[in-house]
């Protein structure tokens, strides 16, 4: 399914605003810990960011894979360390009580273990 204008403008939006916002935490940070951005339907799910291990990003990442779209970006967070941003945007229906439901996940890219 090709992606729309709108959906293309949101994507590069909300990339921005992670590198803008809070990219540089999760490599300066919490070494070792990926940070998870959660929205359903345009809300924040609370804790916003989560922290989780960053050997937990993988599975996820391959198991969304199956069924959701899936970005992947390689980025500069503000202190110059590499990040790897994963976006996953879940299918309708996925969630009860939510239909847009998007999940970011925020990784150092030297800590990243291979999909």
């Amino acid at each position: 399914m090709p992606t729309s204008e709108t959906a293309k403008a949101y994507y590069a939006a909300h990339t921005q605003a992670l590198r803008d916002h809070s990219a540089m935490n999760a490599a300066r940070l919490w070494p070792r810990q990926a940070l998870q951005y959660t929205t359903v339907n345009g809300a924040r799910l609370l804790p916003f960011p989560s922290r989780l291990p960053d050997r937990s990003v993988a599975p996820a990442v391959r198991s969304a894979l199956k069924k959701h779209t899936v970005h992947e970006y390689d980025v500069a967070a503000r202190d110059g360390s590499p990040l790897h941003i994963v976006y996953v945007r879940h299918a309708p229906g996925t969630w009860s009580g939510g239909e847009d439901v998007i999940d970011v996940y925020e990784v150092p890219t030297q800590e990243l273990p291979a999909p």
